[in-house]
């Protein structure tokens, strides 16, 4: 009646920012087998630094299972290593891995040898049978939402229908150390929340139109108010980060989640809310009013490119112009909006690259309280931009730990999709465009005061390299990176 969780570390060693989130993909499947009698251990490699002894006590009981959760990238080099561990100790201990990435590729994953069972797709009533099943040795074919082995050969079952996650009961929060995933942010612990899962659009980068095939759903607003009141009863927490992809898809429901955050006078902190620009635009004054009110700090934008032609190219349907006029609507409000920008995508060109920094120069100027972020395009397999990136050149891992490579903080040697001068901007701009606009050192974090000074005395420079497209002699990229400090490869 024991069963093992494993979340694996996205990266070894020193973080000059670490930043721990609640293990989501692994509460919301030990949840019901939790509240099912099973004692469920779960161990998160990256919260924990002596995660190892509790990892290998858990595997003395000889557990009825292992699950792990792995997205696409480095954190596949961990996840792996812990399968091997399990097998080297008890190769009859089954290995269940899920999330993202054996999801997207469950028949691949499976052709490592220490991979039994793939959970496709969301993971709580089907790991809830599939533990049942590996328990008392009935037949794997009746489990729907699976993929695995049957003698050397992979079998899959019939997918299993979604979630309706407002009948899902409160997660089980005492299975893991809420202490160690609290994050301060405008003096406030904060902790993270998902009350809806999908998104509507169809962004050709994004797993999430592939996973949940453009079908969204969502917690009722009453039943938002009883978790978030939940959480601040058992662990006295008032911060929240929303984690749903989009906050805002269903209008009416958002206003009467913050309506009754007021109304209930919770007294809360949010300090991530994921909206698109073009929301923003629709939004009256009435309602970012009550936003302020409800105790909104922060929206998370994701702007993606300032280039009309790869926002086309990448199905965001919406335009530059509106992310300028989103930004100007929020400027007179409290709230801090985080822009995301991603580079590397297929057929990007220095100019694309240009008016990404364009852009997010001209809205942080535009509103001050604005911050913006650089991430590095991941090809996702099985979504649509995977598809051009292949067509031209990505060459297909052909094995699971291929996919270790793609990082979000660094362009993939197999990043034939972009040409070699895109290559080197990215490469060596990734570090001055954090000093891009005048916060660069949080205003709603704490940050080490050596760093500050250190950020102010480079920013000038930084600014200059990103705003002439100047990568020559880029020692300090170089050094940071040698030394661990930013974009360290495993």
């Amino acid at each position: 009646m024991e069963v093992l969780l494993f979340n694996p570390a996205p990266r070894n060693g020193f973080q000059a920012h670490e930043r721990v989130e609640l293990p989501l993909s692994l509460l919301c499947p030990a949840t019901p087998i939790d509240r099912k009698g099973y004692k469920v251990t779960i161990v998160d490699q990256f919260a924990d630094p002596d995660w190892e002894p509790k990892f290998l006590a858990a595997l003395e009981a000889k557990p009825v299972c292992v699950g792990v959760t792995c997205m696409t990238g480095p954190q596949i080099l961990r996840a792996l290593d812990a399968s091997r561990r399990v097998k080297a100790k008890d190769p009859k201990i089954p290995v269940v891995w899920g999330g993202v990435h054996a999801s997207l590729m469950p028949g691949q994953t499976l052709t490592n040898p220490n991979i039994d069972i793939v959970v496709v797709g969301e993971g709580e009533a089907t790991f809830a049978e599939l533990v049942d099943a590996l328990r008392d040795g009935t037949p794997l074919s009746a489990v729907n939402g699976i993929q695995y082995k049957d003698n050397g050969t992979i079998r899959s079952t019939p997918s299993r229908a979604f979630v309706n996650i407002d009948a899902e009961p409160p997660l089980a929060y005492h299975l893991v150390d809420v202490d160690r995933y609290r994050r301060e942010l405008f003096g406030v612990d904060h902790l993270t929340f998902n009350s809806s899962r999908g998104c509507i659009f169809r962004c050709s980068f994004c797993w999430d139109p592939v996973m949940h095939q453009r079908t969204w759903r969502a917690m009722q607003p009453e039943t938002v108010i009883d978790q978030l009141q939940r959480i601040i009863r058992d662990y006295g927490i008032r911060g929240f980060l929303f984690s749903d992809d989009h906050f805002f898809i269903d209008m009416k429901r958002a206003r009467a989640i913050v309506e009754k955050i007021v109304e209930a006078n919770l007294d809360i902190t949010i300090s991530k809310l994921q909206i698109r620009a073009d929301t923003v635009c629709k939004m009256d004054r009435e309602f970012l009013d009550l936003m302020v009110r409800a105790g909104v700090k922060r929206f998370t934008l994701g702007i993606e490119s300032g280039s009309q032609r790869v926002l086309d190219l990448i199905k965001k349907d919406m335009t530059v112009e509106e992310a300028i006029e989103a930004n100007r609507k929020l400027a007179p409000y409290p709230i801090v909006p985080l822009y995301l920008f991603m580079m590397g995508m297929p057929t990007e060109t220095p100019d694309d690259l240009r008016r990404s920094f364009a852009l997010a120069d001209q809205l942080i100027a535009e509103n001050p309280k604005a911050a913006k972020t650089f991430n590095i395009y991941t090809p996702y397999p099985g979504t649509e931009l995977y598809n051009v990136s292949v067509q031209h050149g990505l060459k297909v891992p052909e094995r699971l730990e291929d996919w270790a490579h793609f990082n979000f903080r660094s362009v993939a040697k197999e990043a034939a999709w972009i040409t070699p001068e895109t290559k080197r901007l990215i490469e060596n701009l990734d570090f001055p465009l954090m000093f891009l606009g005048t916060n660069f050192t949080s205003p709603y974090r704490k940050t080490n005061p050596v760093v500050v000074s250190l950020a102010k005395l480079y920013a000038p420079v930084a600014r200059y390299r990103v705003r002439n497209l100047n990568v020559r002699l880029p020692l300090e990229s170089r050094v940071v990176k040698a030394l661990g400090l930013f974009a360290r490869q495993d």
